[in-house]
């Protein structure tokens, strides 16, 4: 299984900026996730994750809508100051992927009304909003996403593309707690300890 996470916004030219997170990066919801030592901060961002059903390589767009069939909200946690050069490759890796990085919920069905596209993931932190958002407020199409990605990479049934969503971080400190959605369906509800 490969977990490919990807940044992008107001349909900027795929794929900005790409990162691999590691299988041991994965927090299932009610899991608690525990602030490493490691950096001075963590933030979270609200992500929508496609689940990826069968192997693909090279795949046109017209073609892409088989190949993702069900998708989760996520949170995607971020390392701050931590002892790296800021620019260098290893800074990125380091800060984005290390155990306990992403905060994934139960992957549901795709509505076919909304479509992917239009599936709205929410997050709350303490009960508070932390973002809202879709892959067509960012004017972007997951097609066009997992055709970019198959360029690149031999796509596999379970491989997770984690889409970050163009919302505001928020910081994490023990004694949180955060809770996404996929539309109606709340599924990850994670403690900050």
């Amino acid at each position: 299984m490969k977990i490919i996470g990807i940044k992008n916004g107001n349909g900027r030219e795929l794929p900005q900026q790409v990162y691999i997170i590691a299988d041991s990066a994965v927090i299932k919801s009610n899991k608690p996730f525990f602030v490493p030592h490691f950096a001075q901060a963590f933030t979270g961002r609200l992500a929508i994750v496609l689940h990826i059903d069968r192997l693909g390589k090279h795949i046109a767009p017209r073609f892409a809508h088989r190949y993702c069939l069900a998708v989760a909200p996520a949170i995607k946690v971020t390392a701050h100051n931590i002892d790296t050069p800021q620019h260098s490759e290893s800074h990125s890796a380091l800060a984005n992927a290390f155990d306990g990085a992403l905060l994934l919920g139960d992957f549901a069905s795709v509505d076919e009304s909304a479509g992917i596209n239009g599936t709205i993931v929410t997050a709350t932190l303490n009960n508070e909003n932390a973002g809202t958002g879709s892959l067509e407020t960012m004017k972007i199409d997951y097609r066009d996403i997992i055709a970019k990605l198959s360029t690149f990479f031999t796509l596999k049934m379970g491989d997770l593309i984690v889409v970050e969503m163009d919302t505001c971080d928020f910081e994490l400190n023990p004694g949180d707690t955060v809770n996404a959605s996929c539309g109606v369906l709340k599924s990850l509800t994670i403690r900050v300890k």
